[in-house]
């Protein structure tokens, strides 16, 4: 929408980004409170260093009277129309559009957790507690690592739930080669979106925005068995390959089950001749959505230094929702079983369905465990925010 240019409307805001540290270029992003907002904003500027003058914290008016606005995926951006696309306003027009107040306020940040970002916090300075970078970015920089381009993306962890965001840094930033800080606490960031408008992440002004001086991680308590590399004898195997339908794999002894209540659980899919598990969140309409797909009892008693694999595909990834457990309870309902999480390695996929390679979890040992078994693979999703669709298939545990 483009404002006439007799039109009287200014709007008010504060500054929230600053550019000086290199993680923000050409735009500011305002709030219309500096604490408790409502609502945030891009505008779109044609201009460095803009932290000199419009400081975070600063009060500023708008004028939009020859402006226009444009939405996508839940961000707005004021700017200047040129050939039907909204660009950056030219920096001879920015006095004349943008007035800076003598007022400057101390940002107050909005507390939030992971699962609760929504396209109605976008734009806006929020806090995240208890928080920490997952366990494989230790000994990574924010964005100065050789596979970085254009932005270094970096998988932080909310402790507690073990919901995932990412971290976004640029590679043009000041600090792109700093060491992430190997403890966990709070940051302070601004909730935005990734380029393709499909996945919250948040992004800093710079590293004094991090405060993780508690060096208490809170890394899952992994089943840790001795490695161990002859298990040449097949203990259980399953490909899905003959499983006609979704009910049958439940007749074959496999717990398939939403222990929410909810409609959404794990369905026998296939493709090109190849039938798997598939799961997801995507229009459950699940707020907050916990499927196991468990394995009938396994008994180790007539093997040893066993060792377990499986594969998974991961597509429309936007954020990690499947882990792997195992437990001796096998009577037990779900809920109360003690389940020990298993090191696996979890397809990371597109954010689109162009994904078609299955990984493989690695061997992981299940030497340590002796009697009867089962393994669950347990989907913690969100409609909309976290709805990655995975792929299992070729489950083995093999011993000697």
């Amino acid at each position: 929408y483009t404002f006439g240019k007799n039109d009287n409307s200014i709007i008010t805001g504060y500054v929230i980004s600053s550019d000086e540290a290199g993680n923000f270029y050409k735009k500011l992003i305002v709030q219309d409170n500096y604490e408790n907002p409502t609502v945030g904003i891009e505008i779109l500027i044609d201009q460095k260093a803009m932290f000199t003058k419009f400081n975070v914290g600063r009060k500023i008016f708008i004028k939009l009277a020859g402006l226009s606005v444009t939405e996508a995926n839940g961000l707005y951006k004021i700017g200047f129309l040129s050939k039907n696309k909204v660009n950056e306003i030219p920096a001879s027009l920015i006095d004349k559009f943008i007035i800076r107040s003598s007022v400057t306020e101390e940002i107050i940040p909005k507390t939030v957790k992971i699962n609760e970002f929504s396209d109605q916090l976008t734009d806006m300075y929020v806090q995240l507690e208890e928080v920490q970078f997952k366990k494989d970015e230790i000994n990574r920089t924010f964005a100065g690592d050789e596979f970085d381009e254009f932005n270094g993306e970096r998988i932080l962890v909310q402790c507690g739930n073990q919901w995932e965001t990412i971290l976004s840094t640029s590679t043009y930033s000041d600090f792109m080669s700093n060491p992430l800080p190997n403890g966990k606490g709070t940051i302070k960031a601004i909730l935005t979106k990734d380029f393709y408008g499909e996945e919250f992440i948040l992004a800093i002004n710079n590293p004094l925005s991090i405060d993780f001086n508690q060096t208490d991680r809170c890394d899952p308590n992994f089943l840790n068995c001795e490695e161990v590399t002859n298990n040449e004898k097949v203990v259980f195997y399953e490909n899905f390959d003959l499983v006609k339908n979704t009910k049958e794999i439940e007749e074959l002894g496999w717990i398939n089950t939403n222990v929410n209540f909810g409609n959404q659980k794990f369905k026998k899919r296939s493709k090109n001749g190849n039938v798997y598990m598939q799961v997801s969140a995507y229009n459950s309409e699940e707020n907050y959505m916990e499927a196991w797909f468990i394995t009938p009892t396994i008994d180790l008693n007539a093997s040893e230094n066993e060792i377990f694999s499986f594969k998974t595909r991961s597509t429309f990834d936007n954020g990690t929702a499947l882990t792997v457990w195992v437990t001796n309870d096998i009577d037990k309902e779900i809920q109360n079983a003690n389940w020990i999480q298993l090191d696996a390695i979890i397809s990371k996929g597109s954010k689109n369905g162009s994904n078609t390679e299955f990984i493989s979890s690695g061997k992981i040992s299940l030497a340590c465990l002796q009697g009867k078994i089962k393994i669950g693979f347990k989907y913690q999703g969100s409609d909309p925010s976290k709805t990655t669709t995975y792929d299992v298939d070729h489950v083995l545990i093999s011993g000697d």
